[in-house]
C-alpha cells in the first residue's frame, strides 16, 4: 500500500475552500497531474457519479476517471479514481481552524499486479506529489 496524507493552513473559509476544491473544474489550477475536466462537469460532486478527467502523469497524457463516493457539504470528499492501471482512494477534508481553514488531501493505493514491482518508486513520488499538489493550492487560493 502507498498512503500520504497531508495538511494545510488556508486563510479561506471552510465554505470557500470546500467550493473551490469540490469543483473539479479547478483541479487543473492546483493539481499538477490534471490536465483538464470538461466544462460540463458538476460544481459540487454528487455521490455514485463518475466524472471523465485528462491526467497527465510523468509518463504522458491519459484518460481516467474520477467517482465521487462521499460528499459532506463544506467538510469532506472522497473521490476513488481511475487512471494509468491505478485505483486511489482521494479524500479532501476542509475543517475550520481559527481564522481560516485546515485542508487535508489523503491518498491511498494498492497497487496489484506487475504495477507492484512499482511500489517503492510510487510510494516516494505519491507523498512528494501529495505535498506539491496541497502547496500549489495553497497559492492559488490565497494569490
Amino acid at each position: 500500500m502507498v498512503q500520504s496524507v497531508e495538511s494545510v493552513f488556508l486563510a479561506r473559509s471552510p465554505h470557500e475552500v470546500f467550493q473551490f476544491v469540490a469543483d473539479l473544474r479547478n483541479e487543473p489550477k492546483w493539481h499538477t497531474d490534471v490536465d483538464s475536466v470538461p466544462a460540463g462537469t458538476d460544481p459540487i460532486p454528487v455521490v455514485g457519479k463518475t466524472y471523465p478527467l485528462k491526467f497527465k502523469p510523468f509518463m504522458g497524457t491519459t484518460d481516467g476517471t474520477l467517482t465521487a463516493v462521499e460528499v459532506q457539504q463544506d467538510a469532506r470528499l472522497v473521490f476513488r479514481g481511475e487512471f494509468g492501471g491505478l485505483k486511489p482512494t482521494i479524500s479532501y477534508t476542509v475543517e475550520p481552524a481559527g481564522e481560516g481553514t485546515r485542508f487535508t488531501r489523503s491518498v491511498e493505493l494498492h497497487p496489484s499486479g506487475l504495477k507492484m514491482l512499482m511500489t517503492p518508486v510510487m510510494a516516494f513520488m505519491v507523498p512528494r506529489n501529495n505535498k506539491a499538489v496541497v502547496g500549489n493550492l495553497k497559492r492559488e487560493l490565497e494569490a
